[in-house]
């Protein structure tokens, strides 16, 4: 996963699964959020901002 912060936005440069895993990437008009998903349906969830600097945040499902 590759991101770029500015502080005009996130955006999403590459998102490349791991074998087994498919990958969805969503920005409508806030963060940036990538959702990497297997198929016994474990999530890992990026969500990235710019507040005052860059942020992010993992989540595991």
């Amino acid at each position: 996963m590759v991101v770029r912060y500015r502080p005009q936005g996130v955006q999403a440069l590459s998102a490349t699964p791991a074998d087994g895993y498919s990958v969805s990437v969503e920005q409508p008009g806030g963060p940036l959020v990538v959702n990497f998903r297997n198929a016994a349906g474990r999530l890992s969830r990026l969500e990235a901002t710019w507040s005052n600097g860059p942020t992010a945040k993992v989540i595991e499902q």
